[in-house]
């Protein structure tokens, strides 16, 4: 188990990430009436292009020694700094980054959303992975995959690096990829 305290990161809070990353753009925007996951992974592949100017921004703040612990310090900080909360199935939508900021809260989409931006702005090989757990596609993640094979998970909506690590290898056989 990773000890927080060991992380060789010092990112700024989330006021301080708004102030860096400038003003929210964009409200939160309902993805369609009764979307389907590509039409989320659409949305959430817009936003993340919205977001890139304020990810470089703010991107410094994540950057590790290396991709793994660049990505457990995206993780840390967004369980440390944006409160889960979950949206009704009817009611999925779309946030830039600067727009979490501001709010504080989003659910796997949002967090998936923060993360790539970040990996995107570091010029890291970023994909969504969207997967089936309660028979339909229902929660979303980044996924950085390397040209030599690695992969590394980073599912900022479950508790610790750990769960994350083992419940996606367990749940990656139902997985629809959405590249960006």
């Amino acid at each position: 188990m990773y000890n927080n305290k060991l992380l060789y990161f010092s990112v700024v809070n989330r006021f301080q990430a708004y102030q860096l990353a400038g003003a929210a753009l964009f409200k939160n925007e309902l993805v369609t009436e009764y979307q389907s996951s590509n039409d989320i992974a659409r949305e959430l592949k817009r936003a993340v292009s919205q977001s890139l100017p304020a990810a470089k921004k703010i991107c410094k703040y994540f950057e590790a020694n290396n991709a793994e612990r660049t990505a457990l310090n995206v993780y840390c900080w967004i369980r440390k700094n944006i409160v889960y909360q979950r949206e009704p199935g009817s009611d999925q939508t779309a946030k830039t980054l600067s727009r979490l900021l501001s709010e504080g809260y989003g659910d796997c989409k949002h967090y998936s959303t923060f993360a790539a931006a970040i990996f995107k702005a570091l010029k890291m090989p970023v994909y969504f992975r969207i997967i089936n757990q309660t028979g339909r596609y229902n929660h979303i993640y980044t996924v950085l995959k390397y040209p030599n094979g690695r992969v590394i998970y980073c599912v900022a909506a479950y508790r610790d690096w750990e769960t994350d690590r083992k419940s996606t290898r367990l749940n990656s056989s139902y997985s629809a990829k959405s590249r960006m």
